[in-house]
């Protein structure tokens, strides 16, 4: 499990760029035209950055869609956090998992207006600089989690793969009160 980041994280997940419009990772092309709905787990797409690429993150984004299924807005009162994690927690099957929080965005709210794809952007004023230094990381998980949930309401992210710009594996993280490895649907 591998993949991500202007970020555009547009699950197998996301899109990075850095200084001067050179992206880290970029998923944002490849639109499988599937749609994962994790319901209110944390999941999380392991990316590797373009190698010689600096790790001086602007911008990261994401699209997620929503919907309730009887029509109309959402029920709930829907929030998100998205987290970037070093891989250096527990071995899962061999794979060093989601450990070291690099940035948190707090949670933050969901409008409740169904919609068939929007985007979350964050940057400097989420990171509280102008960049975040990824420096010395060649592969992060980036994650996102949505709570806030009524019966009939989703949210969930878009699929895109392969990468044009850095990898990942077609799998992706869950957690469930610790990580696993989960093949990626689509």
């Amino acid at each position: 499990m591998k993949s991500f980041f202007t970020l555009v994280a547009v699950l197998v997940f996301g899109v990075c760029s850095v200084q001067a419009n050179t992206f880290m990772y970029n998923n944002s092309t490849n639109d499988l035209v599937v749609r994962f709905n994790p319901g209110e787990l944390e999941v999380g797409d392991e990316i590797n950055f373009e190698p010689g690429t600096p790790r001086l993150l602007e911008a990261f984004s994401f699209e997620y869609y929503s919907e309730n299924a009887a029509g109309g807005e959402l029920r709930g009162a829907p929030m998100a956090q998205v987290r970037f994690y070093a891989n250096n927690g527990p071995l899962f099957n061999g794979y060093d998992s989601p450990g070291t929080v690099l940035f948190n965005s707090g949670l933050f709210a969901v409008p409740t207006a169904p919609t068939e794809r929007s985007t979350f952007v964050f940057g400097a004023a989420d990171w509280g600089a102008p960049t975040l230094d990824l420096t010395g990381y060649d592969t992060i998980t980036w994650s996102v989690q949505f709570t806030g949930l009524e019966l009939g309401d989703e949210i969930g992210v878009d699929l895109y793969d392969p990468p044009v710009v850095g990898s990942s594996s077609r799998d992706y993280w869950e957690y469930d009160g610790s990580w696993s490895l989960k093949e990626q649907i689509g």
